[in-house]
């Protein structure tokens, strides 16, 4: 129902139809709302949107207008009738579906396919709607085929683009369309009239009401023979086809989703108006559908035979006035449990067990077919009925029967299984041949060679299916010291590796070899084939000085536990066992005492020769690489020159070094120093809280506060006690104060001039009220003792 605000914007825009804004929507519009088409409502409707005025707004307008409450009421009526029309629109006829008619109708020649729902025979409450039940499927379970005519999918459609049907037969409204072929061509296209007749040219009708095409094509030619002589002499052909259908109305009533008149092609089948009417309900029967012509049932349609078989057997073509009858099911039955498909399915008279199993797809593998429970309604209460479906397949069922098929046990009867170091591991069939441990073992070809025989593990379910170990020795067993154990189901044999009950015996190396790391350990494995194995000895590496670190198994009284062997590799002939490792040994390979790899330094910037540098010995020096690098330029400056190490600076007093080559600030060098000698900077920049931060030329005869000027002077929140520099090679100072007396840093160039920010912490009123009274009761103390004194 429209709204009252859309109401009244449709009135208000009548109001103000010279407005240039809407002249196109509004020309030539009428004064009186009676007089208004419906066209123009609904572009007043649109336009209104566009406003955005308020109900009050658009109120007030309507009355100051002289518009009355009829006049209100008049435009609501016709909006809610613009509404419903739109409405069935969606619902009763599909308009997509109408195109793709049409265009169906171009494809094939001009015969139409399906009809639409006569709407003008349904109620508003039977109109066909797009039936969708996927939420009440999901909650419930599936009633086997009620899906079928729901499927948007499969629509039964006939297929209009095969020849014509030589039993077609024909009725009014069908076209037939006739050729004259051969020396001379005519072609007529003529229509069955509601007599039953043709007429081609002047000729007398021609009966063909209920004849078949070839029936009719004899009477045809027979009557053009009178104008045509070659028919007659056999130089003419002629061929009878057919065009545009008919279409017919067919009735479906019943126990279906939507019930009513549909108009259908005449080349429609019962499948066709099923789909259309969407199907039986959830109560209506699917094998049961009766064709009812002339007030006479003449074919039952069972749809199962489609669902099972993919056959259309029961299904048949239609004509005029035909009625299709869904009945309420009679007996249905559900089966759920271990089935191929779950379901609600309809039987029919003689139908039982078996065929309800046939229907549901037989049975899964895990399906206990031992027994099967049904649960039944009485008169009064429900019960379960237990039967063999192998004694007892054709179990008479009842209408409301459940079915529920069991599963199977997850236990075997006659399994047993043996683990671990045998040849063939596996599960086997206990009896017969096989029904003790040692058959067991024989079984699966006997004991591995590492198996571990002393000790074995029987794992057995005691009678509350809890697990029980039962140990064995085999050894003994095999040979005949002790008794035999007879298995039960479900019995396990557990058999051990030497390797599995031991930890892994591994040798390690590291140092001077090419691939150090974790070994398997081998009896009689040497140092030599352990190095061997860890890809033989890098370069650097000495033979003069082996270590093996071998693990020492002493009791609480001795507090050694590592064993330190110390050798070298040519004195091994002299003593072989002095090699030979053990499990766990850690062998150590060093180098030699001054071998490394080339170390090299880089030094770039303002020297004369900058790169890289090998370090000659250890004993190299900041100041030896500045004279390998041809020494500094003229425009070095040697006060900011930087040293990196591991990525990160070190200060260094780089003039003080060249001064003095024995001062600790000539640093020894290392593997990938980075020395950098900078152009002298002779900027000085000022930061942070000042008024203007800036850098200026750095002048030999400016002081600290100088600087500070050249940056408009400090700001209210400046920390001034803290201002500090950071000088161009990294170094910083700060500001010394004693006394209020404050000893700023040296000025350098280059350097940054960085002033914190000085935090203030303001008081609360809490706070300076607790003291101000403490300092009230501080002088009040102070008077008294100056008093006393």
């Amino acid at each position: 129902m429209a709204s009252l605000k859309t109401i009244f914007k449709v009135l208000v825009l009548m109001f103000f139809i010279s407005e240039v804004a809407y002249s196109q929507v509004t020309q030539q519009m009428p004064e009186n709302v009676d007089k208004l088409t419906d066209k123009q409502l609904e572009a007043l409707i649109k336009a209104a949107e566009k406003r955005g005025l308020s109900d009050a707004q658009i109120e007030a307008m309507a009355i100051a207008n002289g518009y009355s409450t009829q006049d209100i009421a008049k435009v609501k009526e016709r909006i809610n009738r613009l509404n419903n029309k739109s409405t069935n629109d969606k619902t009763g006829v599909d308009k997509t579906r109408k195109s793709d008619d049409s265009n169906r109708k171009r494809e094939t020649g001009g015969r139409e396919q399906l009809g639409d729902v006569d709407v003008k025979d349904l109620s508003a409450e039977s109109r066909p709607e797009i039936v969708n039940r996927k939420d009440s499927v999901a909650k419930r379970p599936v009633i086997f085929g009620s899906q079928l005519f729901n499927n948007k999918n499969l629509t039964f459609e006939p297929n209009l683009r095969l020849p014509t049907p030589k039993n077609y037969v024909l009725g009014p409204d069908d076209e037939l369309r006739i050729d004259i072929t051969g020396y001379a061509y005519q072609h007529y296209s003529t229509t069955v009239s509601p007599e039953g007749t043709i007429k081609i040219e002047n000729l007398q009708p021609i009966y063909v009401n209920g004849n078949t095409i070839e029936q009719a094509k004899g009477k045809i030619v027979a009557r053009l023979k009178t104008i045509f002589a070659g028919l007659r002499n056999g130089t003419l052909n002629v061929d009878v086809t057919l065009g545009d259908v008919r279409t017919i109305k067919i009735t479906v009533v019943g126990e279906v989703q939507n019930p009513g008149t549909y108009s259908l092609s005449s080349l429609a089948t019962a499948f066709n108006a099923l789909y259309l009417s969407g199907g039986p309900t959830e109560k209506g029967s699917l094998r049961n559908i009766q064709i009812i012509r002339d007030n006479a049932v003449i074919k039952k349609i069972d749809v199962y035979n489609f669902l099972l078989k993919g056959t259309r057997e029961d299904d048949m073509n239609l004509t005029d006035q035909d009625v299709i009858l869904v009945p309420v099911v009679q007996n249905r039955v559900r089966i759920t449990g271990q089935v191929n498909k779950e379901g609600i399915f309809e039987l029919k008279e003689n139908d039982n067990f078996k065929t309800l199993l046939e229907y549901a797809g037989g049975f899964t593998d895990k399906a206990y077919t031992a027994t099967v429970n049904v649960t039944r309604n009485t008169q009064s209460e429900k019960k379960i009925l237990t039967f063999d479906p192998q004694a007892n397949p054709e179990f008479i069922t009842q209408n409301g029967d459940q079915f529920l098929i069991g599963t199977i046990l997850e236990r075997f009867e006659n399994k047993v299984a043996i683990r671990g170091a045998v040849m063939r591991p596996g599960e086997f069939a206990l009896g017969g041949q096989l029904k003790t441990v040692r058959q067991l073992i024989e079984f699966a070809k006997g004991l591995r060679e590492d198996a571990y025989p002393d000790r074995a593990i029987l794992v057995r379910k005691k009678d509350n299916f809890d697990s029980e170990y039962q140990a064995i020795n085999l050894r003994k067993l095999l040979n005949g010291e002790i008794s035999d154990i007879e298995l039960k189901r479900e019995d396990q044999l557990l058999i051990k590796s030497i390797s599995e009950i031991r930890e892994d015996r591994l040798v390690y190396i590291e140092g001077a070899v090419n691939i150090p790391g974790f070994y398997e350990f081998a009896e009689n494995m040497e140092v030599k084939d352990l190095i061997l194995l860890a890809g033989g000895l890098s370069d650097g590496a000495t033979s003069k000085r082996v270590e093996i670190a071998r693990r020492l198994y002493n009791d609480e009284s001795n507090d050694k536990t590592t064993e330190i062997i110390n050798f070298s590799l040519g004195s091994v002939q002299e003593n072989e066992n002095l090699t030979k490792l053990k499990p766990f040994d850690k062998v150590f390979i060093r180098n030699l005492p001054n071998y490394d790899d080339q170390p090299t330094v880089q030094i770039v910037g303002e020297v004369n020769y900058p790169g890289s540098y090998a370090i000659e010995n250890k004993s190299d020096r900041i100041v030896d690489i500045i004279d390998r690098a041809g020494g500094l330029r003229k425009e070095s400056d040697i006060t900011s020159a930087k040293l990196y190490r591991d990525n990160r600076l070190v200060f260094v007093d780089f003039e003080k070094a060249l001064k003095n080559r024995n001062t600790p600030s000539n640093l020894f060098l290392e593997n990938g120093d980075r020395i950098e000698i900078p152009k002298e900077r002779q900027t000085v920049t000022i930061a942070g809280q000042v008024l203007n931060p800036t850098s200026v030329a750095y002048q030999p005869g400016f002081v600290f506060r100088d600087y500070i000027a050249q940056a408009g002077g400090f700001t209210d929140s400046a920390f001034v006690r803290k201002t500090y520099v950071i000088y161009s090679n990294g170094s910083t100072d700060r500001t010394r104060s004693f006394l209020g007396i404050k000893a700023y840093p040296k000025v350098k160039s280059g350097m940054t001039v960085m002033v914190p920010k000085r935090n203030r912490v303001r008081m609360t009123t809490a706070e300076r009220i607790a003291l101000s009274t403490g300092l009230v009761s501080l002088s009040a103390v102070l008077l008294t003792l100056i008093r006393l004194l």
